[in-house]
């Protein structure tokens, strides 16, 4: 496979990211706070929904930057741009557009291109 081609697919994977963080959003504000965190008044509910989103996208993230990068066998920095292009456009558009939604994305995205920096660090061509 030609570098063009891996840099498209990390192109098309960045943007698929993207819509995920909008579908995990969604999923995680539609879950119920437990009970037992219910009584406890300085932990605010909101909290509980960020740290949620930061778990599941980081294990998501985790597990398809896994499979990708044992399909195709080669994860590098330039791949690393091209992942994290869509993902740095799309949360640029959102705070231009609609600042009030940028939050919980960075929730998503950060541990998404942390991961994604540890991922292709651990590689050694280019």
């Amino acid at each position: 496979m030609t570098i063009v081609h891996k840099n498209v697919i990390s192109f098309l994977l960045g943007s698929s990211f993207a819509y995920l963080f909008v579908w995990l959003i969604g999923v995680v504000a539609a879950m119920p706070v437990p009970e037992f965190i219910r009584p406890y008044n300085e932990f605010v509910v909101s909290y509980y929904s960020n740290i949620l989103i930061v778990i599941f996208a980081a294990v998501l993230s985790f597990i398809i930057m896994f499979v990708v990068r044992k399909v195709f066998t080669l994860f590098t920095k330039q791949n690393l741009f091209y992942f994290a292009l869509p993902i740095v456009l799309f949360l640029t558009y959102l705070l231009v557009f609609l600042s009030f939604a940028v939050a919980p994305l960075m929730f998503a995205a950060i541990p998404t291109l942390l991961i994604a920096v540890l991922i292709s660090s651990g590689t050694k061509k280019i």
